[in-house]
């Protein structure tokens, strides 16, 4: 697993952001699958920050 989520784009963005629903919408959560959702919602605030 990556230990950090690169966005560059806009795309890449949303589709990492509708990532994180979908992810969260599953009945049961690993561990694995919250470490996830952590690197994907820190790319998201990254990307957010840098370009929004």
């Amino acid at each position: 697993m990556p230990q950090e989520i690169v966005i560059k784009t806009e795309k890449q963005y949303e589709d990492n952001m509708i990532a994180v629903f979908e992810l969260q919408e599953k009945e049961d959560l690993t561990d694995e699958d919250l470490k996830q959702i952590e690197l994907m919602l820190k790319a998201g605030e990254k990307y957010e920050a840098e370009h929004l």
